[in-house]
């Protein structure tokens, strides 16, 4: 995308910094809401409340973006979940009205686990809060914007730098306290790079509709905690314990296994699995 300008909404997020990171060809804009940036940044950033469909508008109008990912408004807090419709709606319409490229980052959290693995053309069936927030701001971007592309990641992944999830894992073991994971709970992590060269391979294409971009291996979140502590060379101590959904007495969503063959068929960009990733990153080393 070499001399295009790519915006990047969440910039100074996970997912939206390492994209800024991998997106090397091209003029990169990013938004930021309230986390600062990172002084090092390659990219131009503009200060934004993604809500206010005018300050949208404006910043639209001035950067012109040829094309536009959305990764902002996360689950981290109540006012990031109270932001993900308004933001999704705001620039839906502002890129169909600039003509712009527009690429929306959903969740698999749309659907609610029990008649995995899940197409595209499943039907959404969220129970989490999150889930819902996404569900409904597909809703408002395929409806207000025909020329989207929306993409729904299984659980992002990385190393370096390392992401919440590991993190926290981390944390829980260098406090010793008990930390558990779910052996009922299957998922498709994508490694964070991976997902980053496909959202970069999409947006030089037309594609547009829904697609599912996951790791091509199911791994409970314990078989996978137990695989990122193995890739950032720790044991499993004592204080992380195996449990089930069940006896942890909260609801959450069992099999979300997403079915990714049109991805495979669609892009360049390889879906690796967690042991593909660990094979690569060990050979790196």
């Amino acid at each position: 995308m070499s001399h295009r300008t790519l915006l990047i909404t969440g910039g100074s997020g996970y997912l939206g910094s390492q994209l800024i990171r991998m997106a090397k060809h091209c003029d990169v804009h990013a938004t930021f809401f309230q986390h600062e940036p990172s002084p090092n940044s390659t990219a131009t950033f503009h200060q934004c409340d993604l809500r206010e469909h005018e300050e949208v508008e404006t910043l639209l109008t001035k950067v012109r973006p040829a094309v536009i990912i959305h990764t902002a408004c996360s689950n981290q807090n109540q006012t990031n979940l109270e932001s993900i419709r308004p933001s999704a709606l705001n620039l839906a319409k502002a890129a169909l009205r600039i003509n712009a490229r527009f690429i929306h980052v959903s969740t698999d959290l749309v659907f609610d686990g029990q008649h995995g693995p899940y197409s595209e053309d499943s039907q959404p069936s969220p129970f989490l809060e999150y889930g819902l927030a996404k569900a409904q701001a597909e809703d408002l971007v395929k409806n207000h914007n025909p020329n989207a592309l929306i993409v729904r990641p299984s659980l992002i992944y990385g190393i370096d730098p390392i992401d919440h999830q590991t993190r926290w894992l981390v944390q829980g073991i260098k406090e010793n306290r008990k930390v558990t994971l779910f052996t009922d709970e299957i998922r498709c992590p994508i490694w964070v790079n991976t997902l980053c060269l496909a959202l970069l391979e999409l947006a030089e294409i037309t594609e547009i509709g829904i697609l599912h971009l996951a790791g091509n291996q199911a791994l409970t979140r314990w078989e996978f905690g137990q695989a990122m502590l193995a890739m950032l060379k720790m044991d499993t101590p004592p204080n992380v314990v195996p449990l089930t959904i069940k006896e942890s007495g909260l609801v959450r969503p069992k099999n979300l296994m997403l079915n990714i063959n049109k991805a495979n068929q669609l892009l360049n960009t390889p879906m690796l699995s967690v042991s593909e990733v660990s094979q690569q990153l060990s050979r790196k080393a």
